[in-house]
This record gives structure tokens, sequence and C-alpha cells, in this order.
């Protein structure tokens, strides 16, 4: 019974290493493009296809989209990255925001992604949001709330600031 036991675990161990050896890792500078026409990463389109961000914060940020760029770092192999980044995307496409507000560099399992600068990350995904080329706010792994909900927490701590530079 022990060796079947053995057996049978070393057996599900094997499969599980040769099945995530089979997942597709990008690494690097990458876009939308790329993760909608992927064969390895169809769990994007339907990602944001099937996500419903809320109306109200979808405005908030529809009326500040001009105000700041996006750094992401995500993954292609880790689940965080596969539901935040999808929801990301539907929310900055319905927001009527530019893709090239969002510059998204893919990283390894030891998070190394091939960018020019080092942007301190410890989790994925992780989203940094910039105004005016200054760090505003990060998205850290999975949000507490939505990835909206985040954005516009961000956005208004940002124009607080803002105000208050100008009081």
């Amino acid at each position: 019974m022990r060796l079947k036991t053995l057996l049978l675990g070393g057996s599900l161990l094997c499969s599980t290493l040769v099945w995530a050896q089979n997942e597709k890792s990008i690494k690097g500078k990458i876009d939308m493009k790329t993760l909608m026409n992927d064969p390895s990463t169809a769990w994007f389109y339907k990602g944001v296809n099937d996500y419903q961000p809320n109306e109200n914060m979808l405005n908030y940020i529809k009326s500040n989209r001009s105000n700041f760029n996006m750094v992401v770092v995500m993954s292609t192999w880790d689940d965080a990255s596969k539901n935040i980044v999808p929801a990301l995307y539907k929310v900055m496409i319905t927001g009527g925001s530019p893709e090239e507000q969002i510059v998204m560099f893919a990283a390894d399992q030891k998070l190394q992604t091939d960018a020019p600068v080092d942007y301190k990350v410890k989790k994925l995904p992780t989203i940094i949001v910039y105004r005016e080329g200054k760090e505003e706010g990060r998205i850290v792994g999975t949000p507490k709330e939505t990835v909206e909900a985040e954005l516009c927490r961000i956005l208004l701590n940002s124009s607080k600031k803002e105000k208050d530079k100008e009081n």
C-alpha cells in the first residue's frame, strides 16, 4: 500500500512538472496584440470579454484618463496576472484610453523582465501609475476590491495632492 501511494505521488509530481514546463512563458516588453494573438494566452481574450467593470468608476477613469500612464509588470504563467491584466485592459479599453498609455513587461519566474528600468517588483502583477513621469501609486498582486476601484483611489489621491500644492 505504501509503495502504491509513493508511486502515485511521484507520478502526480512528474506530470505537474511536465505540465508547468509546457506552459509558455513570455519575457520582455509585450503589448495587447501579443496577448490577444498568442495561442498560449487564450486566457487574456476570454478575461477581457468576461470582465464587467463598474460604470461609475469607469466614468471617473474616463474623465481623468489623460492625466496618467501605466507600467504593468505581469507574467503569462501567474494566475493573478491572468485575472488582473485582462480586467485592467477591459477598464482601459472601455474607458477610451489609448493602448500607448500602458507599457507592459512580462516577467519570468525570477521576476526578470529585461525592462530598461528596475521597477522594484516583488509580486506579480504590479501596475504602476504615473502622472507627469512621477509614480503616484501601485496595484500589487490581487487588488483588495477591483482594478478600477484601485485605479480610482490612486487617481483621486493624485488629484488631492495636486490641489494641495496649488493652495
